[in-house]
């Protein structure tokens, strides 16, 4: 008679993104990126995967239904490369991908006195469900009784540039980390620090990306203006901010909202941030028939472009599409 054989299965809980390997692979391709999910397994059959994540698509396995709001789009951005912050350092391994802190104006956009999130009824989808709760809370670093009070503290915006995040979906009970790009115009929750820390199209929670070795495969089809050139990261602030300087994607113009404000009550329009002086070729103090009288400036008629803060570089409008 054959022996009796007793099968144990294991269960492999998913590790946090400090614990991720460098290298990531989903186990089944996902014919939409949307909000999809991901295991940390590395790639056997071809190197890293990178999520493409159309800005309005909700994806297969999102934590919760949409609460996005926007539905403007905001103006298209370039970037130059941002200087890291003296006695610091900012990413390198994230191909090529800029880095900008999450306290540049201009990084963000939004509608005057609208948020771009439905941050009440993100705290209501995620208490409903015990476990997708204990979930998102554990991929957030919080505690599961912290979860409306963390929420309620961040700030909606949208984003002004494809950015790359490590995105959570939710599958068999846990947060399936992957790396994604997230599209220009998506409505995201960010912290104090400006960093993007929820995606209100499936309320999955986001952490900084970390970096992957090799050329990535793109999964998911990507959308039109896409640039892996121009794809950013965002950086933690150096110090808390109390009010982040956003575009109005609306008619281009400046607001300055208050971090925490969800309902965008506290907006308030503000001129374009000044520019950091660009350094020039000294004039001689004793003018000489060859040298040009500087005229005065003349006033611009173009619309605001984001411009430079003490720690980081501006993006620059290249019109509204």
């Amino acid at each position: 008679m054959p022996e009796n054989r007793r099968e144990t299965r294991v269960r492999v809980p998913t590790r946090t993104y400090r614990t991720y390997a460098t290298a990531f692979a989903i186990s089944v391709a996902l014919a939409v990126a949307g909000c999809s999910g991901g295991g940390d397994k590395t790639a056997t059959d071809g190197g890293p995967e990178l999520f493409m994540q159309p800005a309005a698509a909700e994806g297969p396995d999102p934590f919760t239904d949409s609460t996005a709001t926007s539905t403007a789009t905001p103006s298209p951005v370039t970037r130059s490369p941002q200087p890291a912050p003296s006695g610091t350092s900012s990413p390198t391994a994230h191909q090529g991908a800029r880095s900008y802190s999450g306290s540049t104006p201009g990084l963000y956009g939004g509608t005057h006195s609208v948020g771009s999130c439905d941050v009440d009824a993100q705290v209501r989808f995620l208490t409903a469900d015990q476990g997708k709760a204990r979930a998102f809370a554990e991929a957030s670093g919080i505690s599961q009784a912290d979860i409306p009070g963390f929420l309620r503290g961040l700030t909606p915006v949208v984003l002004r540039a494809d950015t790359r995040v490590t995105n959570h979906g939710y599958r068999s009970g846990q947060a399936a980390g992957f790396q994604s790009v997230l599209q220009t115009g998506t409505a995201v929750l960010v912290d104090d620090r400006g960093l993007p820390r929820m995606r209100c199209a499936c309320g999955n929670p986001l952490k900084p990306p970390v970096a992957l070795q090799g050329t990535p495969s793109h999964q998911g089809r990507p959308w039109s203006g896409y640039r892996p050139t121009q794809v950013i990261v965002v950086t933690p602030a150096p110090k808390i901010i109390v009010n982040i300087t956003i575009v109005n994607i609306v008619n281009n113009t400046w607001i300055e909202r208050k971090t925490g404000d969800r309902h965008c009550d506290h907006d308030h329009r503000v001129p374009p941030p000044h520019p950091r002086p660009t350094p020039s070729t000294p004039t001689p103090s004793t003018p000489t028939p060859s040298t040009p009288t500087p005229s005065a400036p003349t006033p611009s008629t173009s619309p605001p472009t984001p411009t430079e803060s003490h720690s980081s570089k501006p993006p620059t409008d290249r019109g509204t599409t």
